[in-house]
Parts: structure tokens; sequence; C-alpha cells
């Protein structure tokens, strides 16, 4: 895991809401209607969500998912993305193990 990429990736705004809407299910998704994806999120569910264009939301998502906070599966025409709870768990964890070893003056 890497905790400056990780970083980087949380350190653009829109990128940031997206994750923190990911978290909370509070992205309605088009993904329900397909099996097994019920707590994916489509990019046009991002689109509807930000109002950004379809291009923009992709890169976005390119980044999160290089960074590992999401992953992408694809079943016929569509993509869905999906949190990696493990992934911002041991990133949380490890940016306070960072933080905290870190010894004053």
């Amino acid at each position: 895991m890497d905790v400056v990429a990780i970083c980087n990736a949380l350190g653009n705004k829109t990128r940031y809401q997206l994750i923190k809407s990911l978290k909370c299910k509070t992205i309605g998704t088009c993904c329900d209607k397909i099996e097994y994806y019920e707590n994916g999120v489509s990019v046009g569910d991002v689109v509807k969500l930000t109002g950004l264009a379809q291009s923009t939301v992709s890169q976005h998502l390119t980044v999160l998912e290089q960074a590992g906070l999401i992953s992408k599966e694809k079943r016929e025409q569509w993509s869905c993305y999906f949190l990696n709870t493990e992934i911002i768990d041991e990133f949380m964890k490890k940016l306070g193990q960072d933080l905290c070893s870190i010894k004053p003056g």
C-alpha cells in the first residue's frame, strides 16, 4: 500500500467527496439492477451526483482505482466501482502509526 499515492488521490476535493459518498452509501446506484452489483456505483451514478462530464468522472475514478481505494468490475456493457474498505482501514491505521511515530524536535 502506497500511503503517499492514497494521500495524493484524496487530496482532490472531488475524489475525496466520491470516497465519502461511497463509504456512506449516499450515491444511488443503477448497479443494483445488475446481479452481483448491490454496493457498486457506475460512472453514470457519479456523473449524476457531481454534474461533471463522463470523461472527467472516469479520470477521477481511475486515480482512485490506481491508488487502491476502489476496484472496478466489468460485466457486459457495465463497469461498476466498489470501495475497498480493507485498504481504507489499512491506510487509516498506517497513517495513524506513521504520524504517531514522529518525534518532536
